[in-house]
């Protein structure tokens, strides 16, 4: 619990540049919400930038080095939990869980709703890949534990 809370703390720090970058990007300020297919081509795109830096970032942490160092603290759990999706080193936490979300909003300068409807489409995939449940419209949860089993 000690560690999840220390990662929800690092989170704080991000708000406010993350904002202040937002507004130099020249973010969708708005009152009027963009149209379903903005969002739903934005959201794809957060999606696929998601997945690829998480892909590059996750693996480059099973090099041994930094394996050993920074991501076998996550590996802990040889049956994760959803709570565990946050059980990580806070380089862990910056690189692969933070950064990866927070590029594809940054890059499009999204309008606000569409970011915290990002937001909220991922952190429930990721607690969803923790939860050891296969749930509709999620992707397998058993591969997810098979890899923190192995």
């Amino acid at each position: 619990m000690k560690q999840v809370f220390i990662n929800q703390l690092i989170v704080i720090p991000f708000v406010i540049p993350f904002y202040h970058l937002m507004v130099w990007r020249g973010y969708d300020s708005g009152r009027t919400l963009p149209t379903f297919q903005r969002t739903l081509l934005e959201v794809l795109f957060c999606a696929i930038l998601d997945e690829t830096g998480y892909y590059y970032a996750h693996r480059l942490l099973h090099h041994p080095f930094f394996y050993k160092h920074i991501h076998k603290r996550h590996h802990e759990w040889t049956a994760p939990i959803a709570i565990t999706a946050l059980y990580t080193h806070p380089v862990e936490h910056i690189l692969v869980n933070l950064l990866p979300l927070l590029l594809g909003p940054l890059i499009l300068g999204s309008h606000m709703a569409t970011t915290w409807l990002w937001f909220c489409i991922a952190i429930v995939s990721t607690l969803g890949n923790h939860s050891g449940l296969d749930l509709p419209l999620m992707s397998s949860a058993k591969e997810h534990d098979i890899h923190h089993l192995k």
